[in-house]
């Protein structure tokens, strides 16, 4: 609620004074823009809500296509609506609020953007909007500080780094990309000049997607002050700009990639072309399919915050269907976690943190937490990638059922009716469990001791438990696939159960890519058959089929032939 003394306000708003602005802005954020132009109209306080640009900026994303930023939201979104051209006469007009008269600009059925010190102006004040604005306008040289947690390594040997840090801990790496021809050739002038006219993917929390051409998202960059900026996150520049493939090459740390196996059309997005300004960022998340990820910066800086798998960090929500395992994080944008919920952590609740440099090559392992924002305009490359150290937890997260994806992200609190402690009073995540019924539950859990990276597995992230089976009373998390995979529903299989839309590939290319895996890597054939009764229960499978052979008398299967073949309903 607003503080008191604010007479403005509930003399413009009436009965709905009562309401907070956070949620009168959730409310006009589900009219049409020609509603909300008219109720603009009512009072000084709804004309400001109505005038604010993260609306705006969510009625056009709502809408997607090419964009053409047009120096604010409100005009993008009336030009691309066709409610107001880029060429319309504006009319100056005075307008009678409450008593007061304002100058607002009247174009079309809607207003344009009112001055953001209206905020405090008056007899109105909005905490509400002025963090809101504050977070638009705030400077991140405070986040550029590194603490030394991520140890930096240079000339790391492929042994060390498989014994150190695959499967157990972050690492930022030195001189990888020293060699690059991006390394001159990323710099944002350089790329406007080469790829100005080039059409890129733009992310954001939108169902629509998003393309725009390169020098139209440069302008964008340099007239925006957005408290979630636009940023480029292309997977498919390899086609739109072919050429920049050819200015960077995976490290040699990373080369090995199990999906490659697969034809291009067949495989998951797996590299992506990055540019975001000031204030930009990915949200808290673990990587697609439990992949492990490598991120290259050619220029500006990024700050990284990391937690171990099983540790959900503070403010976000984890959901996961019980009906087809689909996964959901809600989490707040990176910039606001890390102005409005960080400063609150505990010592031993922060995350691992650490500024990557340009040059710099970051390793996120299969299964961690990470955020980043973007201190300053960057430009980076990143792919993800299956190799031997993560891929049973991948093809574990291919299994059908939702208690082993939960446990995976949130620890021993996804296991379906056990409690935990709320041993203090800010837990640092929650995970809420979707029913076919539409009823949920709401269990949170508190991360015992420092956030350390660990070359032991079964330390990554530790939790004390209450009310557990006895089964698992005496054991902590652990991110060890024999841990994770006593969580599959045995009662579930990959022939009859629903196949999660969040998995990386779909159901048949899962059983095309392991059955080529098994014959183009004969050498792999343990790991790959432990990974196949994973995902796709290739043992029940199996024995199946020895029991038809046995009764129709059909000669053994060769070792070639112990996988199913086919991408059909009816694999044989």
């Amino acid at each position: 609620m607003e503080s008191a003394g604010n007479g403005r306000r509930d003399a413009a708003l009436g009965g709905l004074a009562v309401l907070p602005d956070e949620l009168l802005c959730a409310v006009v954020d589900l009219l049409q823009p020609t509603d909300i132009g008219r109720l603009a109209c009512v009072s000084s306080v709804m004309y400001i809500l109505c005038n604010e640009e993260p609306l705006w900026m969510s009625k056009y994303l709502s809408v997607g296509g090419h964009f053409e930023y047009k120096g604010s939201w409100k005009k993008t979104t009336l030009a691309r609506l066709n409610l107001c051209s880029e060429n319309s006469e504006l009319e100056q007009k005075a307008r009678h609020f409450d008593g007061m008269v304002h100058l607002l600009y009247v174009c079309c059925v809607c207003l344009f953007y009112f001055p953001i010190h209206t905020y405090f102006h008056a007899g109105f004040n909005s905490l509400y909007l002025y963090r809101r604005w504050y977070r638009c306008f705030t400077t991140l040289s405070s986040y550029s500080f590194d603490n030394g947690h991520v140890e930096r390594k240079d000339d790391l040997s492929l042994d060390h780094f498989r014994s150190q840090y695959d499967g157990k801990g972050p690492v930022l790496l030195g001189k990888l990309a020293d060699s690059w021809p991006a390394r001159t050739k990323w710099s944002m002038q350089q790329l406007v000049h080469d790829y100005g006219e080039v059409t890129f993917r733009i992310s954001q929390r939108s169902p629509k997607k998003i393309i725009m051409k390169l020098k139209d998202y440069v302008s964008y960059m340099e007239l925006q002050h957005d408290e979630d900026p636009l940023y480029i996150f292309d997977d498919k520049f390899g086609e739109s700009a072919p050429a920049l493939l050819e200015d960077y090459r995976v490290p040699h740390l990373f080369q090995e990639d199990l999906f490659d196996v697969l034809d291009y059309e067949q495989r998951p997005a797996f590299r992506w072309f990055i540019i975001g300004p000031e204030r930009s960022g990915a949200s808290w998340h673990v990587d697609p399919g439990l992949t492990s990820a490598w991120n290259t910066l050619l220029c500006g800086r990024k700050r990284w915050a990391l937690y171990p798998p099983g540790r959900v960090p503070g403010g976000v929500t984890v959901h996961v269907s019980a009906e087809d395992g689909d996964v959901d994080i809600e989490t707040p944008t990176s910039l606001q976690w890390w102005l409005d919920i960080y400063p609150h952590l505990a010592e031993h609740e922060k995350p691992l943190e650490c500024t990557q440099l340009p040059g710099e090559t970051i390793f996120v392992p299969s299964g961690w937490w990470h955020c980043v924002l973007n201190l300053e305009t960057t430009v980076a490359v990143t792919q993800n990638f299956v190799n031997q150290s993560n891929f049973e937890h991948v093809c574990l997260d291919m299994a059908p059922g939702h208690c082993h994806k939960g446990v995976c992200r949130a620890g021993l609190l996804a296991v379906p009716g056990k409690s935990v402690g709320d041993m203090e009073n800010h837990p640092p995540g929650t995970i809420t469990w979707n029913h076919n019924d539409m009823t949920s539950t709401e269990e949170r859990l508190k991360g015992l001791g420092s956030v350390t990276a660990s070359n032991s597995e079964s330390q990554c992230s530790s939790f004390e438990f209450s009310d557990v089976d006895k089964s698992l009373e005496n054991q902590v998390f652990s991110y060890d696939i024999g841990f994770l995979s006593q969580f599959l529903e045995k009662e579930k299989d990959h022939y009859t159960s629903v196949w999660s839309p969040t998995n990386p590939i779909g159901q048949r290319e899962a059983r095309e890519w392991l059955r080529r895996l098994w014959v183009l890597k004969p050498e792999l054939r343990g790991l790959i058959w432990k990974g196949a009764c994973l995902a796709i229960n290739v043992d029940k499978w199996y024995a199946c089929l020895e029991e038809i052979r046995a009764c129709h008398s059909l000669p053994a299967p060769s070792e070639d032939e112990k996988l199913p073949v086919g991408t059909g309903l009816h694999c044989l």
